[in-house]
């Protein structure tokens, strides 16, 4: 068959490797031939492994990942007030993950794509191809999709009032400290926590998850950023977090939290969303990689069934819709629970997304 995979990140990547292996033809559009080497890392979860050993990849991602074997919460007196064990984690940067899966996929073309008004072509800077061109058009257009837009005219993309300023660093001493744990790290009662995962090789990302009602929103540049981290955990007598602002902090990023309003098909004849077109998850779930691989999964199961795209799209699309609804909510709980519940009580709280 011959498809249209609208871009080049997570799900993307991970349906140009999968069907370009199983020999289908594809032309990969993405807005960046560097789209790889944006992003930081993420946490792959039981549902996200299941996932891509189901689709045959797991043995090239899993020499990128650092098994984490649990989470510690701390609260703003220093003491330890939960401890998750967890069965099967990892932890692994998005470039890497994104550099696994290019083995053996078909080469993208570098333009920022979109269905037109009508659904009859496929347009871009440089692009105009009829969409009858295609089989098969796949949406992994990310968070501010128009193929979502096209299959739900009346979807919304709303802001919340939670983002994560976060970052990369490299620093031996707290690398050493943190072994193969998640440490998270209340710096105030509700609102405002930190946490630190490391990565293979050395790397740790930090991120500080942040109420903006509270506790404000910074500007954007990185001078700003990190004079607001150091605002908000300076005070902070943690050795990790004090290792961290000694640390040379080079990157720093803003993830906004968003939720998603009248999202209600997923799939139609032959266009199919996945990911962050698909379904937008709070940071808090840790969901957002790994439900993109669980959408990449099913379709290819489905396809390889034999049926036609049409004949599964309305399946594909309840099916994921009644999973990823569940999981969407737990963050919406989360936050509201991180902006207004004391840590203590927070942490003793087992995510849903973490038993996925």
């Amino acid at each position: 068959m011959k498809f249209c995979i609208i871009g080049g990140g997570v799900s993307g990547g991970l349906l140009n490797r999968t069907l370009t292996e199983l020999g289908h033809d594809l032309t990969v559009f993405d807005k960046s031939s560097f789209q790889m080497r944006s992003g930081f890392g993420f946490l792959l979860l039981p549902n996200g492994i299941a996932g891509l050993k189901e689709l045959g990849v797991w043995k090239d991602v899993e020499p990128f990942c650092l098994r984490i074997r649990k989470v510690n919460y701390i609260n703003t007196s220093g003491d330890l007030t939960n401890q998750i064990d967890f069965e099967e984690v990892y932890s692994i940067s998005r470039f890497k993950f994104l550099e696994a899966l290019s083995k053996n996929s078909t080469q993208v073309v570098e333009d920022l794509v979109k269905l037109s008004k009508t659904g009859d072509f496929i347009v871009g800077d440089h692009t105009n191809i009829p969409s009858n061109s295609f089989d098969g058009i796949l949406g992994s257009d990310g968070v501010h999709s128009n193929t979502r837009a096209y299959l739900n005219n009346n979807a919304e993309n709303q802001e919340t009032a939670t983002y994560e300023v976060m970052g990369v660093v490299k620093s031996d001493f707290l690398y050493n400290m943190l072994g193969n744990e998640l440490h998270k790290y209340a710096i105030a009662d509700n609102g405002l926590s930190m946490g630190i995962l490391p990565l293979k090789d050395g790397e740790i990302i930090w991120y500080l998850q942040v109420n903006s009602i509270d506790h404000g929103v910074p500007n954007r540049d990185r001078e700003s950023l990190i004079k607001f981290l150091k605002e908000k955990v300076g005070d902070c007598e943690n050795p990790m977090i004090q290792a961290l602002l000694n640390s040379n902090i080079e990157t720093t990023y803003v993830w906004q939290g968003r939720t998603l309003k009248n999202v209600s098909c997923l799939a139609k004849e032959n266009i199919f969303l996945f990911g962050d077109a698909a379904h937008i998850f709070l940071p808090f779930t840790s969901q957002g990689t790994n439900s993109a691989i669980v959408d990449v999964a099913l379709f290819v199961q489905h396809l390889k069934s034999g049926k036609s795209l049409p004949e599964f799209a309305h399946q594909y699309s309840v099916e994921r819709l009644a999973e990823t609804n569940e999981l969407v909510q737990s963050g919406v709980n989360m936050m509201h629970d991180f902006c207004f519940t004391d840590f203590d009580e927070v942490a003793l709280k087992m995510p849903i997304t973490i038993l996925k």
